[in-house]
């Protein structure tokens, strides 16, 4: 009984290095032989009582008959193109643990630049009311409130996954934001004025689908991804707009935006000196609005 369960299992041994060598075998068509080794290595350390370092050191070590039915099962999900982020449940961002079990965006390395950017040109100022439009998880909003911690800080979304997410984010990681559920759609959702909108919105156009992996496509909220080839900057158009109701003097304004479409959005905002930027890939993925 034992030799078939382990058979029906496929992978051959309980071995830390016979995991590894198995799942580079089995995901050798979809991802580069790196890539395979760090996921492997986090959804061990996920489902096991082996970190990253233990493994290094303890590849003859064994794993639980339970944990190995369980890698199995997640090795099978990366085969079929799951994203890792959805099998273990969260994603690091910004050295937080964001929580990703609702079907909610999963949140990328370029809005971790966005963040930081925002950080470090104001965590010396005290008090700021600052907005995260189009929230998804809230990692933005978490991230901003968890290093600027003077900040009041608000996330909005109209999706009520997103919502409960945000909501489930900020209870579990302790910090302290305002969560919104409101259409930025329609003019007018909220009174309040704020010293910084930030917004990472969903900018990739529907002629775009076919760039994008399966991965993606297969699994993430198309909600939170495209917007239709004919209005491109739907919510870029709406963000501009709520930025001369609800922005304070010397207000500023940073968004992630779709590389291809940098000056059509920056020719968006006709108040402020508009700067745009490029992120780590060299992609033109910012634009900034900084108001006198």
């Amino acid at each position: 009984i034992f030799a078939n369960k382990k058979h029906s299992m496929r992978i051959p041994s309980n071995r830390i290095k016979d995991i590894k060598r198995f799942a580079i075998n089995e995901l050798k068509d979809i991802y580069s032989e790196n890539e395979i080794k760090i996921m492997i290595s986090q959804l061990i350390s996920h489902f096991t009582s082996f970190d990253n370092i233990q493994q290094l050191i303890s590849e003859d070590k064994t794993v639980l008959e339970s944990d190995l039915l369980k890698l199995n099962f997640a090795i099978k999900d990366l085969k079929h193109n799951k994203p890792l982020q959805y099998i273990i449940g969260y994603s690091e961002f910004y050295n937080l643990r964001i929580g990703l079990r609702n079907k909610v965006l999963i949140p990328r390395g370029e809005t971790e630049e966005l963040v930081d950017l925002i950080i470090k040109e104001n965590k010396d100022r005290e008090g700021l009311k600052i907005v995260d439009l189009c929230t998804g998880s809230g990692a933005i909003a978490l991230a901003l409130k968890k290093n600027i911690p003077s900040a009041n800080v608000w996330a909005v979304d109209n999706d009520i996954n997103a919502i409960n997410q945000a909501r489930e984010n900020s209870q579990t990681l302790g910090i302290d934001i305002n969560i919104l559920e409101q259409d930025i759609l329609k003019q007018g959702f909220t009174t309040e004025k704020f010293d910084i909108i930030v917004s990472n919105p969903p900018y990739v156009m529907e002629k775009e689908k076919q760039l994008m992996k399966e991965n993606v496509l297969d699994y993430e909220p198309h909600q939170a991804l495209f917007v239709e080839d004919n209005n491109p900057l739907i919510f870029y158009k709406a963000i501009e707009k709520f930025s001369q109701t609800n922005l304070n003097p010397k207000g500023k304004v940073y968004l992630e935006i779709n590389e291809n479409l940098s000056k059509q959005t920056s020719d968006l905002f006709k108040l402020g000196s508009v700067e745009e930027r490029k992120d780590i890939n060299s992609k033109d993925r910012f634009v900034i609005v900084r108001f006198s």
